[in-house]
């Protein structure tokens, strides 16, 4: 099987196909269960709930997310169907399984794959760093879920694409 991260600083090829991303992302995590824990990286970590929010969203809206620039738009339908349809509840249950969660990995995923940049993780969470600026992906999905801030996804991802230009 191709490889899809680079062994020199782990990064995932996001612009391999989702096909190829679950097959790596499934076989590095039966590698992670053989012992290989250092496999355990937030790329892959993100990998694996991103891939989770694109087969939940299939699912329960029958909206299919890619990671081609034009699923930015869809992603603001999805955001938006959330924002006014979903039990506060169910959207922050925990950090680790919650659809804010997913939701951010996705949109990441979607940022990584056609402006660039890497995951890390700083004093505040996870964050998109493009250009040396951190995007803190999960705080804008919360808000926006929240009715807190009003940008749209297509918009915040435009701001986040003018950092790398």
């Amino acid at each position: 099987m191709k490889r899809l991260d680079n062994e020199k600083n782990r990064t995932i090829d996001y612009n391999s196909g989702l096909e190829q991303l679950e097959k790596y992302y499934d076989r590095q995590f039966e590698l992670i269960k053989k012992g290989n824990t250092d496999l355990v990286t937030l790329e892959l970590l993100m990998l694996g709930k991103g891939l989770d929010f694109i087969r939940y969203v299939h699912k329960r809206l029958g909206i299919s997310l890619e990671l081609s620039e034009k699923s930015v738009e869809r992603f603001e339908e999805v955001t938006d169907a959330f924002t006014r349809g979903v039990v506060q509840d169910e959207l922050f249950s925990d950090e680790t399984g919650s659809i804010a969660g997913n939701m951010s990995a996705y949109f990441g995923m979607l940022m990584i794959a056609n402006i660039g940049g890497k995951w890390e993780d700083t004093e505040n969470g996870a964050a998109l760093n493009v250009n040396g600026r951190h995007a803190y992906i999960y705080d804008y999905i919360e808000k926006r879920l929240l009715g807190a801030v009003e940008t749209d996804a297509v918009s915040y991802y435009n701001s986040v694409k003018t950092v790398r230009e």
